[in-house]
């Protein structure tokens, strides 16, 4: 009967331990990245924005001797214009595919300086000249990584390495893209009646790069997760027309405040040298831009 106890005493003892211990090590939860965000394998942003922009440059509208017109201080067309700024983007591994579009408009009312002409239109010093400029663009980018220094998967052909914790990741990346914009100009002469319009639609092809820097800001700022840092270029040519070209420059300041939602900050700048028609037009659209981002 004392070994038959002992015995029982013995085999209880394990028994126990090994039933406790798997449940311990179950519902230990594997610490992810602040890179990584939750859910589908291909992820989807949407960025609307208040974009600040005025209008800066020169036109000149009728061949070759028709006056340089300079869009403020002629045309009086550089008024700050609040205009709407959105994108979508849809991200699989390191594939980033955008649709992207906004529009402006500005107009303006100046006293002439001198004698000139837009068109057909011509003025004198001293007459008022009422002013148009309308400008929408619309076009689709594809963006990849290319290197990311700080990490173990520095090039994307290697494989990924799974809840990789970086306190900074920067990211070089390359891009190619395509748009159309399109631009209406009017300018008339308010003692004589005299108006003038052009109006048309250009397209473009662009590349570029530019670099993403990830800071995980959780334990700095415990009410954000992580801050962005984006800055871009790309350029190309534009058609129809002789030597056209178009350029975008942007940098913007993103800060998540969870897996899904931030606010973001920064500069967009558009700029535009077309030559056609008789109409040439060397300008830029650019300002503060600040908004939403939703990841989904």
């Amino acid at each position: 009967a004392p070994l038959s106890t002992a015995t029982t005493a013995t085999s209880t003892a394990p028994s126990s331990a090994v039933t406790t211990a798997p449940p311990i090590a179950a519902t230990a939860a594997p610490t992810n990245s602040f890179l990584q965000f939750e859910g589908a394998p291909i992820e989807l942003q949407l960025n609307t924005g208040l974009w600040l922009p005025r209008l800066r440059g020169n036109v000149t509208y009728g061949g070759a001797g028709a006056p340089n017109l300079d869009l403020s201080t002629d045309l009086s067309l550089d008024a700050m214009e609040p205009s709407f700024y959105g994108d979508i983007n849809a991200t699989w591994k390191s594939w980033t595919l955008r649709v992207t579009g906004t529009s402006f408009k500005s107009t303006g009312s100046i006293g002439a300086t001198g004698a000139g002409s837009f068109g057909s239109t011509a003025f004198v010093a001293g007459q008022n000249l009422n002013s148009s400029f309308s400008y929408w663009t619309a076009g689709v980018e594809a963006e990849s990584w290319l290197w990311r220094p700080f990490s173990k998967q520095e090039f994307p052909w290697l494989e990924a390495v799974a809840n990789e914790s970086l306190p900074v990741d920067l990211r070089i990346f390359g891009q190619v893209g395509g748009r159309a914009f399109g631009i209406d100009q009017s300018l008339t002469n308010a003692a004589t009646g005299s108006s003038s319009s052009f109006s048309e639609t250009f397209g473009t092809a662009y590349a570029g790069g530019g670099f993403n820097i990830y800071f995980d800001t959780r334990e700095a700022l415990g009410f954000i997760k992580r801050f962005d840092v984006d800055v871009g270029i790309e350029a190309g040519p534009v058609w129809p027309g002789d030597g056209g070209l178009f350029m975008q420059i942007n940098a913007t300041g993103t800060a998540w405040l969870n897996n899904n939602v931030g606010v973001y900050f920064g500069y967009e700048n558009l700029r535009q040298n077309v030559n056609t028609n008789d109409y040439e037009l060397n300008s830029y659209i650019g300002g503060l831009i600040m908004g939403l981002s939703v990841k989904f």
